[in-house]
């Protein structure tokens, strides 16, 4: 078993102050889990290819000692804490969008003057920079993972290719 996923959870949760969620959290928490998992589910695909294998989440489920079952999610291998912290942006990635959209449905059901007193578009626009903002972050955050780890990339090493490769060049 690797890393729980609720790790990943709570360096996003730092950032995220969403009285919805808070609320969700203390009326079923593990429907604010299953909110979380999709968020978190959502922003693996910027993992994939060759960046340090595969993520996958894998179900875990034990009895405590009342004889309940107990779920827990954990990747089937240990993070680094630069590749939680990668995860825990795109899940405040997400969220922020979420929040966007919810906005962009809002204007719609307004009319342009009403919309324009709720202040609402100033705030989109706000949110739009930092969506885009976050968005570079995490790119870059995943370059500097690559290069910090560039010899265990499967072109540049894993395989020792580039090792061999670089003899004849």
């Amino acid at each position: 078993m690797g890393t729980n996923v609720e790790q990943v959870y709570d360096i996003a949760l730092i950032v995220i102050k969403d009285y919805r969620l808070d609320n969700l959290a203390k009326a079923d928490y593990n429907a604010f889990l299953k909110y979380l998992q999709g968020l978190l589910v959502k922003g693996i695909p910027e993992f994939t290819g060759d960046i340090l294998g595969e993520l996958t989440i894998e179900k875990n489920v034990t009895v405590d000692e009342d004889g309940n079952e107990i779920t827990t999610y954990s990747f089937t291998r240990d993070l680094t804490p630069k590749e939680i912290s990668i995860l825990a942006e795109t899940i405040v990635y997400n969220w922020v969008q979420s929040i966007q959209n919810d906005a962009v449905l809002l204007r719609g059901h307004l009319g342009v003057k009403e919309f324009k007193q709720l202040e609402i578009s100033a705030s989109m626009k706000q949110r739009s920079e930092y969506i885009d903002k976050l968005f570079e972050k995490i790119h870059y955050d995943i370059t500097q993972l690559q290069l910090d780890n560039f010899n265990e990339l499967s072109f540049f090493g894993k395989d020792n290719n580039w090792r061999r490769l670089s003899v004849w060049v």
